[in-house]
């Protein structure tokens, strides 16, 4: 089987999972030397779950100049553009946004109801637990600044249209914690002005419909 960068990071999850403890050193090493341990049964049948794609392309990808740094607590502060701005932002996020490089976003939609994590797998290629997910999402550079965010909202007031739903859908970005997971921002407008929201990535609920803007996706889906 050859393997992705995602399947071998998987692989790694599927190890710690089922060898969590610093005693399980001799059980795994005896199923590393044994094809017939029950643990490459079940890793064959982990990897062999087809991962449904649930996502479209819109086939729009939209270019966002390097962004400087910036204290969390003065984004979307500008009260003409934003109407509700979530204190959850503050109390989950870093307290500054670092500097990003210039990044490019693909923007798609869903083909049917899906939760977060759903979606992670279907643009990853690969299924896992939430915090496996985030470890990947941010090391293969899909987390956002806010600084972005708000450089993308600016552009679509400005009369251009970079993929962003104005009709008061939602509209999702990936963004990185303080303590290293991600959430999802939401950003959607209403009656002119934007509202914007932090969600936990493991939330449970399906979302229909909106947009998911992926920083740095080289992928198909």
């Amino acid at each position: 089987m050859n393997t992705t960068p995602e399947m071998f990071a998987e692989l790694v999850a599927q190890i710690a999972r089922r060898f969590p403890r610093n005693d399980d050193a001799e059980a795994l090493k005896r199923a590393l030397q044994s094809s017939e341990h029950p643990f490459w049964t079940d890793l064959t049948k982990h990897f062999g779950q087809k991962i449904k794609s649930i996502l479209r392309s819109l086939g729009k990808v939209v270019a966002v100049p390097a962004t400087e740094a910036k204290p969390t607590a003065d984004c979307f502060m500008n009260r003409t553009r934003y109407y509700r701005r979530d204190s959850d932002l503050d109390k989950f996020l870093p307290e500054n946004q670092s500097v990003q490089d210039a990044s490019q976003f693909v923007v798609c939609e869903l083909t049917e109801t899906a939760t977060f994590q759903q979606m992670a797998e279907s643009v990853l290629g690969v299924s896992g637990d939430i915090q496996t997910l985030s470890k990947l999402l941010i090391q293969h550079g899909h987390t956002t600044s806010l600084l972005a965010i708000e450089a993308l909202i600016k552009r679509q007031e400005s009369g251009e249209d970079v993929g962003l739903l104005t009709n008061g859908w939602a509209n999702f970005f990936l963004v990185e914690n303080k303590d290293g997971s991600v959430s999802v921002v939401i950003v959607y407008r209403l009656a002119g002005r934007w509202d914007v929201y932090q969600l936990s990535f493991g939330y449970a609920y399906g979302w229909y419909a909106g947009r998911f803007f992926f920083r740095n996706f080289p992928g198909t889906l």
